[in-house]
């Protein structure tokens, strides 16, 4: 049987403006662009960690924490308005070919090795063609972006791109902490989350998604805790 092989890509530009050069601040005694890393290196499933940035100095720290630097990200794919699913894009046609490929972006600094297998393990257990993280919905969260379980359908609430709409239940909302997905199915529709998609629940540690200062002395404090 055909061994699957997962590329992992980090994705860390260097232009933050809320906080700048948040790739590169520290929880603890490691950046949060380390932590990404070392989750990545200590995966079982994945092959080959590469990061995708514009910016020297992050391109420095990931070589000393063992990441590979293939390329530089071209600056049209550095601005505010780039999306994720171009970045990707880059990576992929830039690299040989794997069977996978994980996202994983440094501002959601609590995912850890044993999320990235598990999310590889529900996407074999329900053969689906793309994972995401997800939690659990918060007070005054965007309808537009919420989704649910229906059974193990992941469905948004939309009815958009042949989801049914699914107004019951338990509200969860992506938290960007891990986008899994299979290379081939990514190509053809240059989406992450589609109707095929399984999502894996993960605590709110684990899902936050560093954005401003607030939110890096809430990961301060989940350090204490």
């Amino acid at each position: 049987m055909h061994k699957q092989r997962v590329l992992a890509v980090i994705t860390a530009r260097g232009g933050s403006k809320r906080v700048p050069q948040k790739n590169l601040r520290k929880l603890g005694n490691q950046s949060l662009l380390e932590r990404t890393i070392r989750a990545s290196l200590g995966s079982s499933i994945v092959e080959r960690t590469v990061l995708s940035s514009d910016c020297p100095k992050i391109v420095k720290d990931a070589v000393r924490c063992g990441c590979e630097v293939p390329f530089l990200r071209p600056s049209e794919l550095a601005t505010d308005g780039a999306m994720s699913e171009d970045v990707l894009a880059h990576a992929i046609n830039n690299l040989p070919f794997f069977d996978w490929v994980l996202l994983l972006q440094p501002s959601s600094p609590f995912r850890t090795s044993d999320d990235i297998d598990l999310a590889f393990a529900l996407t074999e257990k329900f053969n689906r063609n793309s994972c995401v993280g997800v939690t659990k919905i918060q007070s005054g969260t965007d309808l537009d972006q919420t989704y649910f379980f229906h059974g193990d359908v992941f469905a948004p609430t939309s009815h958009e791109n042949g989801f049914f709409e699914q107004k019951y239940g338990e509200g969860f909302i992506l938290n960007g902490a891990i986008y899994l997905i299979r290379t081939s199915h990514f190509l053809r529709t240059k989406k992450l989350v589609d109707a095929n998609t399984i999502g894996m629940q993960m605590s709110a540690k684990k899902s936050l998604d560093i954005d401003t200062f607030d939110d890096l002395h809430r990961a301060a404090k989940f350090m204490e805790a």
